[in-house]
């Protein structure tokens, strides 16, 4: 009997928030790792925020990609599979992770480090009129609409924050700096901002009597108000209202204050303090679940309790990892010891900083500015840098040797001249039966076979490997990639035959792989009107999923790929750069928004296109495998028709054109580019993505020149992007596809 084979599953560890805890616990696990164990990031944002910059941010020192780790790039790197898709509670009985659209994720170790969100449930008017400062995510984005609003004359002119420990007053500061003097926007035509602070206690009172005087003198220089003993009772939209009654004009008002964890917690039956934060033991570990740890701002050590700061998130880093891996090698773990003397670094805003330790310590000075900066910005590149070496394009030498890595999806087909080749070296085949419509000769999307005079049947197999590491994800992109050959024939999908592929692992680990894996695919299938029948399931070394689809059609409805005429516009319903972006995604160098823009292009269903279409295109087909030209010289060969393609009216995916330009490229794009022989090329760079092979990509439509504004209307008022790009011209000596302008300038 063999050993289990690499990549046997016998341990999933799932991590749910990207926290400041976890992304460490990511990195250490890629820089050592734990045979038979796969960890997973459970999150509802591919942007985490570090903490530590964000008062530095709101000055206007750091931007957002200082200050924020990418989760979708350090997943990518660290090969933790990521699950996008925000947890909604727990099943401690059966060990697994609740969510609201999507079937719960197993776990036999589990991690949480979701964070906090301030409680304004006792102060009236504070959730209709104030911005809460976390969870800092939600804040970024009220943050500058309030900054956009402040540079009008019109606009806000009193800002008050709520909350006078060292978060509240850095973010006073910071707001302080940011809006000094008279707006620029105004032409100095409106008067300055105010700023105040307020607070129900003394102004930082965790910190010693030095450093409390350094923060009060930084804001006195700043002219930032400071309002101690003021309890705020209640929130109008034009103040802020006091316990004892006194009142504070304000025109908008921010909150830094006491904070809850997230309600799911202890509705799941977790142990909670007060604050609904998870009560844990020294270890971590959740005091009545040793298979559950809690860290952040969302878990409290019950014997070391401490305030609510980033510096303790970090800290329990590298003691969450060691005591995780600890549990797998069933050793002992080790107790977490939160300092009791920390150093806090105070930031004014002003290029300025206060340091405070324990009970003497106190310094403030530009030179503490720049200490604090240079801690930050070492952190973040322990994630911005994990993974660098692998994020660059493959070299030619790679590609030509094999040795580069290989693309899944769709860019895992064979490329179109093996395969023509190893067609025409079969013998010659039987005549098709009279019944069958649509075959090998020529080759089209799919097969189309005769039921009735009135009636045919479509029928089409489409196997791809995955492209993301979330089975649930990958299983909705397959279904909607292998309706594509249906709809383009113009057809009505009716049923499908599914073949699966999962990883090895544990019996608990194949079975919740398929079943995010089928689930997925189940969720487009059933919104497609479209029954999945039966099929088969084996394990593999690659996640993947293939389906055998039939429909049908009306025999002169069939869309045939090569029945274009000359002066047909062509139409194309989604943009290109699918592939090249995935590429880059698998070697870590494509951002969370590519990867984002590519998944969204990838779940848009062609149905709604194909809709318009189908009643206005003479001839059809998917974007897929081969790309654009490589799908257009398809459509041209049969009737020796050239068209002319206008590389501006392209639509490209939002980042890949600059990928392109980086040298990116899928593995499958030197195989299609061997088509370039039939394209002329302004900028020969435009084949990155002209023969970029798409995953789900959209529809290519050759429309009557007397329908085509029709047609893009009807589609535009059917949600559907479109775009009119390119014409198809009469035969002649040159290639098939001219292209005018290009796609990389």
């Amino acid at each position: 009997m063999n050993a289990a084979p690499a990549g046997f599953v016998r341990h999933d560890v799932v991590l749910v928030g990207g926290g400041h805890t976890h992304v460490q616990v990511m990195t250490a696990f890629a820089m050592r790792q734990e045979p038979g164990v796969r960890l997973t990031l459970v999150t509802d944002r591919l942007l985490t925020p570090y903490s530590g910059m964000l008062p530095g941010h709101v000055a206007g020192i750091y931007d957002a990609d200082e200050m924020h780790i990418d989760l979708h790039r350090l997943a990518r790197a660290t090969g933790t599979r990521l699950v996008f898709a925000p947890a909604v509670g727990l099943d401690r009985a059966s060990r697994e992770v609740l969510f609201a659209d999507r079937p719960p994720l197993r776990y036999d170790t589990l991690s949480l480090d979701v964070g906090i969100t301030p409680d304004l449930s006792g102060i009236a008017g504070a959730r209709e009129f104030g911005i809460a400062v976390k969870p800092i995510s939600a804040f970024l984005g009220k943050l500058d609409k309030l900054l956009v609003s402040a540079s009008r004359p019109d606009g806000p002119r009193r800002i008050v924050v709520v909350g006078g420990g060292a978060a509240g007053v850095e973010i006073a500061c910071a707001l302080r700096r940011r809006l000094s003097g008279p707006t620029a926007a105004a032409g100095g035509s409106c008067g300055p901002v105010e700023i105040a602070v307020v607070t129900g206690v003394d102004l930082v009172p965790t910190l010693n009597d030095r450093a409390r005087r350094h923060v009060r003198a930084a804001l006195a220089r700043l002219g930032v108000e400071a309002h101690t003993g003021f309890r705020v009772a209640q929130v109008r939209d034009d103040a802020v209202v006091a316990e004892d009654g006194r009142v504070l004009p304000a025109d908008a008002v921010l909150f830094s204050t006491a904070a809850r964890a997230p309600a799911w917690l202890a509705a799941s039956g977790l142990p909670t303090a007060e604050d609904g934060s998870v009560t844990t033991r020294r270890t971590l570990q959740v005091t009545d679940d040793d298979a559950v740890f809690a860290v952040g701002d969302c878990g409290v050590v019950v014997d070391d309790r401490r305030e609510k700061a980033g510096v303790f998130a970090v800290r329990q880093g590298p003691v969450l990892a060691a005591n995780i891996r600890a549990r797998l090698r069933k050793q002992k773990l080790a107790e977490h010891r939160a300092q009791r003397r920390f150093l806090t670094l105070l930031a004014t805003g002003d290029g300025r900083a206060v340091a405070a330790r324990g009970s003497w310590f106190a310094a403030e000075g530009a030179w503490v500015w720049r200490w604090k900066d240079r801690i930050d910005r070492r952190f973040m590149r322990m994630f911005s840098g994990f993974g660098s070496a692998m994020a660059r394009p493959a070299t030619d030498a790679e590609l030509e040797a094999g040795t580069a890595m290989r693309c899944a999806g769709c860019a895992a087909k064979v490329a179109p001249d093996p395969l023509r080749r190893a067609l025409h070296r079969l013998p010659p085949a039987p005549p098709p039966k009279d019944d069958v419509l649509v075959s090998l000769d020529p080759p089209d999307d799919a097969a189309v076979v005769r039921v009735t005079d009135g009636l045919a049947q479509v029928e089409t197999v489409d196997q791809i490997t995955s492209p993301v590491s979330d089975p649930y994800l990958f299983g909705r992109i397959a279904a909607l990639h292998a309706l594509n050959d249906i709809l383009a024939m113009g057809g009505e999908p009716r049923r499908a035959l599914a073949i699966a592929t999962v990883g090895h692992g544990r019996a608990e680990a194949v079975e919740g792989d398929l079943l995010q894996l089928l689930a997925g695919a189940r969720r487009e299938l059933d919104a497609h009107g479209v029954s999945l029948i039966g099929g088969h399931s084996g394990e593999g070394d690659r996640l993947a999923l293939g389906f055998a689809v039939t429909g049908r059609v009306s025999p002169n409805a069939i869309r045939r790929k090569s029945d274009l005429r000359v002066g047909d516009v062509l139409v194309l319903t989604k943009p290109i750069g699918v592939g090249l972006a995935m590429a880059a995604d698998m070697r870590g160098a494509a951002s969370a928004a590519v990867a984002e823009r590519a998944i969204a292009a990838m779940l848009a269903s062609n149905a709604p296109a194909a809709a318009v279409l189908s009643s206005r295109a003479r001839a059809m087909t998917d974007v897929t495998g081969f790309g654009l030209a490589g799908h257009l010289l398809e459509m041209l060969r049969p009737s020796g028709l050239r068209a002319c393609l206008r590389l501006e009216a392209v639509p490209v995916l939002e980042g890949a054109v600059e990928l392109a330009r980086r040298g990116f490229q899928s593995s499958l794009t030197p195989g299609n580019a061997a088509l370039a022989r039939d394209v002329t090329f302004k900028n020969p760079g435009d084949a990155a993505l002209l023969f970029d092979p798409q995953t789900s990509g959209g529809l290519l439509a050759a429309v009557a020149p007397d329908r085509a504004d029709e047609a893009l209307s009807a589609l535009a008022a059917s949600g559907c992007m479109a775009a009119s790009i390119g014409e198809v011209l009469p035969p002649g000596a040159a290639t098939p596809i001219v292209c005018e302008g290009s796609m990389l300038g």
